[in-house]
């Protein structure tokens, strides 16, 4: 199935360009990372989330200075639909043990019950963490992410008998990442668990389309030893523009009507999808192929898969 006959669009003409954009990008998404501007929902931080359905809509603003009378800091937002009438209440705590971690929700709870009453609760849920667990997941998370770039780097140099495929690959996976961790903050979301599986799903669906191209311009280096690296690279991107656009653009019409649709508690896996499948893809044309360009000028071709003496042709 074709949506482009014979397309022949210069798109690495833009390479430095959106190689310079890319790069601000994920500096912001590291400086995010580096001054804790990131949210990190109950499961990597210390403290309790409440879930609180009311019997009428409930006043956020009345809500925080009611919670406010008992115990501070609380973050408290809409959550699902509001006919619902419910709010999800974060309460941070620098407690040690289990008792004085519930604390907070108790506290809130009787702030309710005496400060705004004219709108009573009539259920609520909570769950809380410990910092240990907290601190313990955000661990595990970090380490199975660079585990599984790691192995990526290696069976990729392996599969395509050079170092520079499988390093481009893997520096186009991490500017997805930061970008994406970068809008997430932007947005306000807060990374949760369903986030960090939308992490490492977008981390999959990245290499798989950076793939596709490394293979067809792998395919016509066999085919065209004459002719430069980034004419190769430029044509097999429009060789395989049609799959890019039909297999990006499927999953991305799923992923927008889950965002839309599929209710709060998917809303940030949702976005994190939204934002990757779009940041995935222009990654692929737009930073993993310039790398390798750029790499072959360093190296005179090493590593590339092209022979030195075809250096000339560029």
């Amino acid at each position: 199935m074709h949506i482009f006959k014979n397309p022949n669009y210069d798109f690495l003409r833009l390479g430095p360009f959106c190689v310079g954009l890319s790069t601000i990008l994920s500096l912001l998404g590291v400086y995010f990372l580096v001054a804790g501007r990131v949210q990190y929902g109950i499961e990597f931080s210390q403290g309790a989330q409440m879930i609180v359905r009311f019997k009428d809509t409930p006043n956020v603003d009345h809500v925080r200075k009611a919670i406010d009378t008992q115990t501070s800091g609380a973050i408290i937002q809409s959550y699902g639909e509001a006919k619902d009438n419910q709010l999800l209440i974060r309460l941070p705590s620098n407690a040690t043990n289990q008792e004085d971690l519930a604390k907070p929700v108790d506290l809130a709870m009787k702030a309710l019950a005496e400060n705004y009453a004219e709108n009573p609760v009539i259920d609520q849920s909570a769950e809380i963490v410990g910092p240990v667990v907290g601190a313990d997941l955000r661990k595990k998370a970090v380490e199975l992410t660079l585990w599984g770039l790691t192995f990526q780097l290696i069976y990729i140099a392996w599969r395509f008998r050079g170092p520079v495929w499988g390093t481009a690959a893997t520096v186009a996976v991490f500017h997805d990442v930061l970008i994406t961790i970068g809008l997430l903050t932007l947005a306000h979301y807060e990374i949760t668990l369903n986030v960090i599986a939308a992490l490492l799903t977008l981390v999959g669906y990245s290499v798989n389309d950076t793939i596709v191209v490394f293979d067809r311009v792998r395919e016509n280096l066999r085919q065209r030893r004459k002719d430069a690296l980034p004419k190769v690279i430029n044509d097999s991107i429009n060789q395989t523009l049609s799959r890019t656009v039909i297999s990006s653009g499927t999953t991305f019409l799923t992923v927008l009507g889950l965002y839309l649709f599929g209710g709060e508690v998917l809303r940030g896996f949702a976005f994190t999808m939204v934002v990757g499948i779009v940041v995935g893809t222009y990654s692929s044309i737009y930073v993993a192929s310039p790398l390798v360009i750029w790499w072959q000028k360093l190296s005179g071709g090493k590593g590339t898969g092209r022979p030195v003496a075809a250096k000339a042709a560029l």
